[in-house]
């Protein structure tokens, strides 16, 4: 089997088991606090983590082999879970467990080192097809694995959950070795310092990621500050149980497939990739001000249909330009900066959802991230029609 393939199905493997992970431990936080701010609490705590490793660690994410790095953290979180599971076998299940497994199964760097081994797989003019290949394969996962979540923590025990989530997570530290990864020169003596600086010299010299990264981590704002309150919503709102809130949460997947399969057949001119990516994100904000009138789970789920197919044509043109312009030797620092850019705004976000739905409501949450995210990314939209000639935005001079 070719390398990539092998890539695709690990990547597969690895959402399968982060997915189902995240559910058992946001679910059992709910169901045993029944609060708004614990859920916040724990979304927050998984923040701040990636944040951190992604600042610590992403400087050095190229000095070691993809492959490796994406094995060390299947490892931790198999680790994790594992010790979770004997404190629960115990008697111990206290929320602390619950926000310091978050907290621990969220300082990896799977997802960056994976993103930079493609590059190194495909060939230049397969990017596009193979990103939306990938892209919407992990999100075909999550569409099957949120409601398998749903049902499987409604008819399993909290062990018997975990023990699934360590066995997926070990099955994908042992495929990864089996991935063919060529070698690559490795500066190992540069400083974390001059590191992190190649990193981020990289956006002053191709505007436009910088560019892309400040709209994005704006726009994360709203969908964190919403997504803290998706499991209220669905429970609170709707009247749903944790199998109806794994169909509400796999709706989003279920249209993201369908929005990367047209990504992926698309010929998109060069000058008109930015306007898309930013009808992309005006279109998502549209959907949060319909979530926000949603009142019947059937709506909330076509909303959450359609915000998914929209979203592929900013993911996958997004990290095309990045594999292209990016050299190898720095790609994946290079993602891991673009991660913190992307995620600045995430632990504020959260904060915002949650003061914003305990005081005013949910639904007028929704609204809100809603005006937030079609007023950026309308603001972007207009930008780019005045400057559309503008040689900062035309990849060929890139």
């Amino acid at each position: 089997m070719k390398p990539v393939n092998l890539l695709f199905y690990n990547q597969l493997l690895s959402v399968f088991a982060s997915t189902l992970g995240t559910f058992l431990l946001s679910w059992i936080l709910y169901e045993e606090t029944g609060s708004k701010l614990a859920m916040g609490t724990l979304w927050l705590v998984s923040i701040s983590g990636q944040l951190i490793v992604q600042f610590i660690a992403g400087p050095y994410i190229d000095r070691f082999k993809r492959t490796s790095v994406m094995r060390g953290s299947e490892a931790l979180r198999a680790a994790v879970y594992l010790l979770l599971l004997l404190f629960f076998t115990a008697g111990f299940q206290e929320a602390a467990l619950l926000y310091a497994a978050a907290f621990l199964t969220s300082i990896t760097a799977y997802d960056p080192a994976a993103a930079a081994l493609v590059r190194k797989l495909v060939q230049e003019e397969a990017l596009v097809k193979e990103n939306a290949r990938i892209s919407g394969g992990v999100q075909l996962m999550r569409f099957l694995a949120l409601p398998a979540a749903g049902f499987l923590v409604s008819v399993l025990d909290d062990k018997s959950a975990l023990i699934l989530v360590v066995s997926a997570f070990s099955a994908s530290f042992f495929m990864i070795g089996f991935i063919f990864e060529k070698h690559t020169k490795m500066d190992n003596k540069a400083s974390w310092i001059k590191k992190f600086k190649e990193g981020t010299l990289i956006y002053r010299k191709h505007k436009v990621l910088l560019f892309l990264g400040m709209l994005v981590s704006i726009t994360s704002f709203g969908v964190f500050a919403a997504q803290t309150m998706y499991i209220p919503f669905v429970a609170e709102v709707l009247g749903g149980s944790s199998f109806e809130y794994g169909l509400f949460a796999a709706s989003f997947p279920l249209g993201y497939i369908a929005g990367s399969f047209a990504a992926s057949r698309m010929k998109v001119k060069d000058t008109f990739i930015y306007q898309i990516m930013m009808l992309a994100l005006f279109i998502g904000g549209s959907t949060y001000l319909a979530l926000g009138a949603a009142e019947t789970l059937a709506a909330a789920m076509v909303i959450e249909i359609a915000a998914g197919a929209a979203m592929p044509f900013w993911n996958v043109y997004s990290t095309t330009l990045y594999q292209r312009l990016v050299p190898q030797s720095i790609l994946g620092q290079v993602f891991s900066v673009r991660f913190l850019l992307t995620k600045a705004a995430a632990p504020l976000g959260i904060v915002y959802g949650t003061a914003c739905a305990a005081q005013f409501g949910i639904q007028s949450l929704f609204l809100s991230i809603g005006a937030i995210i079609c007023t950026v990314s309308g603001g972007g939209l207009l930008f780019l029609a005045v400057r559309r000639r503008s040689t900062v935005f035309n990849l060929k001079r890139l």
